[in-house]
């Protein structure tokens, strides 16, 4: 197929002419060549690649005013495309594809022009090149695929709309085949509107095709080899997917619709039926067998995009899949939420990016052409939904939801692209919702003209179906019985409903699983660490590393080697933690923003050459036989990175995931997904994952987005045993933290406060001897061993560093500090066992450095008052209530941490003392 025309190599030569001297090519070249410098078109590439904008140029050539106008319909053909089926009146004609835009007059239409390769014919009649045009670009197809800045995809696509759009026949098999879909499709959603009735389902009706599309892609997709595919979308039409693409059974569909239903599949709550996923091994029609997930959602539409590209990227660095092509995202969405959800824009950023490409998603668009009871017109301002695909060069195919060889064809081209060029492809099904938002509400209200026309809309089955009767490729007596077979399975699924459900083995295995208090073993001998040290402190001869850095290797591995060893800061036990993991095979990966060096430049797991500017991973580098690890420096993204680090958790749980905010302040940005699906999940869904949130922590002045990682948020999500939070004191208790997290016999989610100030601290380390004996301890009592201590003081995190600061310079000695190292599952036992240690004291504390509404008194203060002696009280010293999270004022942050040690070290034995206190 020829891309350009014959005169172009003259025209070239022309116009480098006409650059040396305008005055040495005839006049009407020189008026031609300089619209052409106006419109930016000077080369050949631009020639048969980029969209041009329309310019009247009646004396140029006639191929390049044909070649022009095909061109034209290449880049704007869509806009005239027939792709909505309740079209409430006829396109206008669109400007840009007028024939007088470029340079033809309709006395020409008969007349013989070059086809620049769209047609087999060399030349032909105008009309016949514009009526190929209209076929191939506006009929009910709309390609859009110009100007995405990828020349050979374009290319590549151009080829396969212009040839094979004429060509493209399916076989009489695959013709019922998509009628046999849009039979379970349809039947299944009247069935239960007709038997269970009122009941929100979210309806796919009117949007049927769908499922054929799904199927198709399985099937084919399977054919080359995918061996997974897993699916990610919002309600409508989710009930439909489940029972018609993942062979759910319809009896335990039709049983979740029954009054007093009970799930026994885990002994969560559960979750409304059109938010749960499911997992199938689905045979296809050709024999083969295929993994298809649907991956649970809650009501937040679009959170689970990059959740599901997390567990893809999981699913493929598990089989190392390196080219991508074996595990495939399919992501469904609604067209409002898509054009308006901006996690749809941070998950589309990430699949380019090293450390979270996929290798292309097939999105599918249900565009309902409204979004809950409001118009496009009101809640976009872009011209289609899809429209954010063109920021990511992703080609879109806008089919007709009526037609379903066309939607077929456009599947299995999004297909093929996407194998071949490993991009996103976007399909937007214009199709129509027969009921309102779901089958309880009144759409009439809002759009009374939209659903006259919906109403008098025959369901796109019985079209396909009396379309295939018409050109005789199916007889009516089979169509019927087709369809009376499925009711009646429909009927006999209905009637084992009826039944109780059995609770078998299986789904007692699922049960939530309780955490414990029991220690695990995490210790680490000292020979493995010395050489993990090693390892991870050794330079190789051709890396060229900052001086600082240099140092600082120097510095770590003489915490190990050293004689003696030197304490062991926070930095250099998180790294021997990872280290002594992936010593053992654990696959640890680490993921936030600047994490690689750390935001505080405390980690450093990322070395970058100063001469060569190429990067290092010291924790890839201790053995052969190692687990895998991967540090990734995240671009500027909580939600969407932190739902992309919970897919990957889920569908990896013996790895150590993590994700690291840069303040713990910012987790709030991925409030949805730590809400919605890393506290929830395990109970609605029966999830199990170890995800790890590291949040800096602390206040040492830096104002209020820098100081709190939200504690309290954490703490008011605990129940279940669904949580574990954590705000350690020492490098060692971080140390045998992270090991526990993957040796212990339980998967939980686990929160970690981690400190900024502390990091350098001098008396924050730990010796060789805590990492080679020790355990984390949820608990941790005063080193001291004060016993004969009368005020005990219970506390959490960095203050505690402060008190014991003060209460050497205050010469205080009749008190003792209690850690409560893990706030949640407390370990009540542990801590009645101290308070009747110290049989001494008359007076019990809470210190902490956050303000009174915030931090963790909220959440300890009744959960400790229960565990004191004869009554006793549980006084609280700490800041005042506070709408900010801090001040702003590093001199009042001063005076506020002067005000709170007085409150504890120098108060007096008054009465008022006692009453406020009390009162507080």
């Amino acid at each position: 197929m020829k891309s350009g025309f014959d005169n172009l190599e003259l025209l070239e030569e022309l116009y480098s002419k006409y650059q040396e001297d305008p005055l040495s090519v005839d006049e009407t070249w020189r008026n031609f060549f300089s619209k052409l410098d106006t419109d930016s078109f000077l080369s050949k590439e631009s020639l048969t690649l980029a969209p041009l904008k329309p310019a009247y140029v009646p004396s140029a050539p006639a191929d390049l005013r044909v070649y022009n106008l095909i061109e034209a319909y290449r880049t704007y053909g869509h806009l005239r495309a027939k792709v909505n089926p309740i079209e409430t009146h006829t396109l206008p004609e669109k400007d840009l594809l007028t024939i007088e835009l470029y340079g033809f007059n309709k006395g020409e239409l008969s007349a013989l022009f070059p086809t620049c390769g769209l047609l087999s014919q060399e030349k032909a009649p105008l009309l016949e090149i514009i009526n190929a045009l209209k076929r191939i670009y506006c009929d009910k197809i709309g390609f859009e695929y110009m100007g995405l800045q990828r020349p050979e995809l374009e290319r590549w696509l151009q080829t396969r709309i212009e040839t094979d759009r004429f060509r493209h026949t399916l076989t009489i098999e695959q013709k019922h085949l998509i009628l046999q879909y849009l039979n379970k499709s349809e039947l299944f959603e009247s069935f239960l509107h007709t038997k269970y009735v009122g009941q929100k389902r979210f309806s796919l009706e009117g949007g049927e095709t769908l499922i054929p599309m799904l199927a198709v892609l399985i099937e084919k997709g399977a054919e080359k080899g995918i061996g997974e595919f897993v699916i990610g979308m919002a309600h409508r039409g989710r009930i439909n997917v489940l029972s018609n693409i993942l062979n759910k059974s319809y009896s335990d569909v039709f049983s979740e619709f029954e009054e007093g239903y009970i799930p026994n599949s885990f002994a969560g709550s559960g979750d409304v039926k059109y938010h749960k996923g499911f997992f199938a091994t689905v045979q296809t029609p050709a024999g083969t067998k295929v993994k298809v997930s649907l991956t649970p959602n809650p009501s937040h539409l679009e959170s689970v995009d990059p959740v599901v590209e997390g567990q893809v990227r999981a699913k493929q660095v598990q089989i190392n899949d390196q080219e991508h092509e074996h595990v495939i995202p399919i992501l469904v969405h609604g067209d409002a939420a898509l054009s308006g959800q901006g996690v749809v824009y941070e998950t589309l950023q990430l699949y380019r990016l090293e450390g979270y490409t996929t290798g292309g998603t097939i999105h599918f668009v249900i565009n309902n052409q409204i979004g809950f009871t409001t118009l496009p017109r009101d809640s976009r301002s872009t011209l289609y939904c899809t429209d954010i695909a063109r920021s990511f060069g992703a080609p879109v195919f806008h089919v007709n939801g009526e037609d379903p060889e066309g939607c077929v064809y456009a599947t299995l081209l999004a297909l093929e692209l996407r194998q071949k060029f490993h991009c996103d492809v976007f399909i937007d099904l214009n199709c129509y919702r027969k009921y309102g938002h779901n089958e309880t509400d009144e759409p009439a209200f809002t759009q009374p003209l939209e659903y006259q026309i919906i109403r008098k809309k025959r369901p796109i089955r019985e079209i396909y179906r009396d379309e295939l009767i018409e050109h005789g490729m199916l007889e009516k007596y089979l169509a019927e019985s087709l369809e009376e077979d499925f009711k009646k399975a429909l009927h006999q699924a209905m009637g084992i409903t009826k039944l109780p459900p059995k609770t078998t083995d299986e789904s007692k295995k699922e049960l939530p699983q309780k955490t414990t208090h029991e220690s695990t073993k995490t210790n680490v001998s000292l020979q493995t660490i010395k050489e993990v040290a090693k390892k991870i402190c050794e330079v190789p001869t051709d890396l060229s590393i900052h001086p600082k850095l240099a140092n600082l290797t120097k510095e770590r591995l003489s915490m190990v080697e050293g004689t003696p060893p030197k304490p062991i800061d926070w930095g250099m036990a998180e790294l021997l933690a990872y280290g002594t993991l992936l010593w053992d095979g654990t696959h640890v990966r680490i993921s936030g923003q600047d994490c690689g060096r750390g935001t505080f430049s405390h980690r450093h797991g990322l070395w970058m050459d100063q001469v060569k500017e190429r990067t290092y991973f010291p924790l890839q580098h201790i053995k052969a036989d190692q687990g895998l690890f991967e540090l990734i420096n995240s671009p500027l993204s909580e939600y969407a990175v932190l739902g992309f680090e919970f897919g990957y958790s889920t569908a990896w749980p013996e790895a150590l995931v993590v994700w690291e905010a840069q303040f713990g302040d910012f987790a709030n940005g991925a409030q949805i997904m730590i809400d919605q699906y890393i506290s929830t999940a395990e109970q609605k869904w029966g999830q199990k994952f170890g995800l790890v949130l590291l949040l800096p922590h602390g206040y040492e002045g830096q104002g209020p987005e820098h100081s709190s990682g939200r504690m309290e948020r954490f703490l008011t999500l605990c129940g279940h045993d669904n949580l574990q939070i954590v705000n350690p004191t020492t490098p060692a208790q971080l140390f045998h933290l992270l090991r526990r997290q993957i040796l212990q016999p339980i998967r939980k989610p686990l929160v970690v406060f981690t400190p900024k100030g502390l990091l350098r601290h001098p008396q924050c380390i730990s010796q060789l001897s805590d990492l080679t004996e020790g355990q984390f301890n949820e608990i941790l009592d005063d080193p001291s061993q004060n016993k004969q201590a009368q005020r005990l003081v219970f506390c959490n995190g960095r203050v505690y560093y402060d008190l014991i600061a003060e209460k050497t310079k205050s010469n205080v000695s009749n008190m003792a500090f209690i850690r409560i190292e893990q706030l949640y599952p407390l370990d009540k036992d542990r801590i009645k066992q101290l308070i009747a240690s110290y049989k001494n004291v008359k007076e019990f504390f809470w210190v902490q450095e956050e303000p009174k509404n915030m931090g963790a008194w909220g959440f300890i203060h009744s959960e400790l008052e229960q565990l004191l002696p004869n009554d006793q009280h549980l006084h609280y010293v700490g800041r005042e209530c506070s709408a900010s999270p801090a001040v702003g004022s590093h001199a009042i942050h001063k005076k506020e941490h002067l005000d709170l040690m007085k409150a504890l070290f120098e108060r007096g034995e008054m009465p008022e003392w006692k009453h406020q206190m009390m009162r507080a």
